[in-house]
């Protein structure tokens, strides 16, 4: 089972065999392989294969005009579980990548998986500076502090624009340039797998919101972004039991898109197997028609059976895909009794800011409580609710500095704009009479005038935004 796959962009002068010492390097320097020795001439491009007790070590080359492979493959028995390792250079229309898979399976009957580790090569290749970077994204173990002048990078991530390869994560910071997890914990666990970027200060996520119509992590949320794509995974530490298990699931979620992705499937040690195979079968055509026509049948049945075992490799890795998701949701099921965790489904609206789901699901319980007797069952399990998820207040904090900036005439000036943005409103001049303000997302827009003619629009304006927005107002 593959339990871990990266893919790492290689610079130019990377050659094949400073790969191969590389491979070899680690496995003799390390305490845990008993091969002390490895007898090989990385400039041959031989097959290679050794074994040493539990251990064992190959190397595969196969070349054509269009790609050129050269595949290290480490394998580890232990008592209960069989370990496989393979490092893969890759050049393919002049591109240098390295492919490095890790594959489980347990020999007993376990369903749990040995605590899995990132491959230690992968930090090989990182601190010894070999990698390029991934379309204009630095490849580091270190985490992107987001500024000025990377913002339209972070901008074009987001929508989907930069043909990059590994995922993004986004560490969003609140209002006081606080983050929910530690962005630098999380660019060493995941160097050679993902980017980390971080925010430092509020004023990044405002401008964002504007060039991405809000596609942006923010307010303490982890956003982890794909390539080519502007779907985004959010993770707010108010569905975590503490920080540490919202670092493993962002993580997690990282791993598993890697593995699913279908390079892990189309390049691996039997892919070359099969290739090395087929460049044999070319070498073996005679001269004689027959044997041609006889040759041309194998290895067609050859490719159709290729063909299909690729096509039930891509089934099982989406079945597994689907399984892993089962698997969290029936985990978030099993949590929602414990103290601190939602008792709900996220569905497709993501909090504006921290906790907005559950003070409002808080507001509609506490009201409807009322309508049950007080020994009755649904009075109980409501009373447990809402004393297990109580609200911390940012909506009413909100309202509170709304209310202060627009009960005072309603005019703008410097002071209240900035009051507001802080408040999460983006505020911007349409060159007429009025300004319009945009909470967190454009389908909550409003405008206010620039010189408000009656005392009382600026009060009729808070109302209005409260009917939208106020998710602890009174309905019953």
């Amino acid at each position: 089972m593959l339990v871990f796959s990266t893919k790492l962009p290689l610079k130019q002068e990377v050659s094949q065999e400073i790969c191969l010492q590389l491979f070899i390097d680690w496995i003799i320097q390390s305490e845990h392989y008993p091969i002390a020795n490895i007898s090989y001439n990385v400039s041959s491009h031989e097959d290679y294969h050794i074994e040493e007790g539990k251990i064992s070590f190959s190397i595969s080359h196969y070349k054509d005009d269009k790609i050129e492979l050269s595949a290290c493959r480490l394998e580890n028995n232990e008592t209960n579980a069989v370990w496989i390792n393979d490092c893969i250079f890759l050049q393919e229309k002049g591109t240098k990548t390295l492919l490095i898979q890790l594959n489980c399976n347990r020999l007993d009957f376990s369903t749990k998986l040995p605590l899995i580790h990132k491959p230690y090569i992968v930090r090989k290749f990182i601190e010894g500076g070999f990698c390029r970077d991934d379309a204009t994204i630095l490849v580091t173990d270190s985490p992107i502090e987001v500024n000025d002048h990377n913002l339209d990078i972070c901008a074009r991530i987001m929508r989907g624009e930069i043909n990059y390869t590994m995922p993004v994560v986004y560490v969003s910071c609140d209002y006081w340039g606080s983050t929910a997890i530690s962005a630098a914990y999380l660019a060493r666990q995941l160097s050679g797998v993902a980017h980390v970027f971080v925010e430092t200060n509020h004023e990044v996520a405002l401008k964002l919101r504007e060039t991405t119509g809000g596609k942006n992590a923010h307010n303490k949320y982890i956003g982890v972004y794909f390539p080519r794509s502007e779907f985004c995974e959010k993770f707010c530490l108010d569905y975590f039991d503490d920080y540490k298990a919202m670092s493993r699931a962002v993580i997690d979620s990282v791993w598993r898109a890697l593995i699913n992705r279908i390079d892990s499937s189309v390049y691996n040690w039997n892919q070359i197997m099969t290739l090395q195979a087929r460049q044999r079968m070319n070498k073996w055509k005679v001269t004689s028609l027959a044997d041609k026509e006889e040759l041309e049948k194998y290895m067609n049945s050859f490719d159709s059976e290729n063909d299909e075992l690729s096509s039930k490799i891509r089934d099982l890795n989406e079945q597994n895909a689907n399984l892993r998701a089962q698997l969290d949701a029936m985990r978030l099921a099993i949590q929602a009794g414990k103290e601190d965790s939602g008792f709900y489904k996220m569905g497709n609206e993501h909090d504006l800011y921290p906790g907005e789901h559950t003070e409002l699901l808080y507001s509609i319980l506490s009201q409807v409580q009322a309508k049950y007797e007080t020994n009755s069952r649904a009075f109980a399990i409501i009373q447990s609710l809402v004393n297990a998820n109580k609200p911390i207040g940012e909506c009413s904090r909100i309202l509170e500095g709304l209310k202060t900036v627009l009960y005072n005439g309603g005019r703008l000036n410097a002071s209240s704009k900035s009051m507001l943005k802080d408040l999460g409103f983006a505020i911007e001049e349409d060159g007429g009479t009025h300004y319009k303000l945009t909470f967190h997302e454009p389908r909550y827009m409003f405008t206010v005038s620039k010189t408000p003619s009656d005392h009382r629009e600026g009060k009729n304006l808070y109302s209005d935004i409260c009917k939208i927005l106020d998710v602890t107002k009174k309905i019953l």
